[in-house]
């Protein structure tokens, strides 16, 4: 387990667990959002070595996008991890494909429809390939990878502006 970021429940919360690094009794999590550069913080207790705890999206700098989230033990960083939170992105994949369901032929209506959702959905999960290859202890990780998973949820995001789907 040693340290797990995770989105969960419709983007309503992301699950921190970690096992502690330096034998520390706690930790502070830090989340920075990587557009803005906003950063919330919380605490991560311990208990026999490992802790878990859930923060409300609500908290975080932003709803949706890439956060860089560290892992502090009396204050040095012992690990870090690339989160995307990508529900905005999700939507404008259900209305794409919503459309692409209403189209009774192969119209070029729905053939950019369709390209659309290809290049979002591509993007997206090139992206979280990216998250993947990063979960790694401080001192391996390259900051290339968090531009790059940055640029791709934001190229995503902006083909996506005009077919927002949810709640929009």
């Amino acid at each position: 387990m040693a340290f797990q970021v995770v989105g969960m429940n419709a983007c309503t919360f992301v699950n921190v667990s970690a096992n502690s690094y330096t034998g520390a009794a706690s930790a502070t999590v830090n989340f920075q959002d990587l557009n803005t550069g906003s950063l919330f913080s919380t605490i991560l207790n311990y208990s026999g070595g490992s802790g878990q705890i859930n923060v409300l999206v609500s908290n975080l700098p932003a709803p949706n996008g890439v956060f860089e989230v560290t892992l502090m033990e009396s204050g040095l960083e012992v690990a870090r991890q690339p989160l995307i939170l990508h529900c905005d992105i999700d939507c404008c994949l259900s209305k794409l494909t919503n459309e692409l369901i209403d189209c009774a032929c192969d119209c070029p209506k729905c053939s950019s429809a369709l390209a659309k959702a290809q290049k979002v959905y591509l993007l997206l999960v090139s992206a979280q390939s990216t998250v993947q290859l990063t979960s790694t202890p401080v001192g391996s990780t390259n900051s290339g990878y968090y531009k790059d998973i940055l640029d791709k949820y934001n190229k995503a995001k902006s083909i996506c502006d005009n077919s927002c789907g949810c709640n929009c």
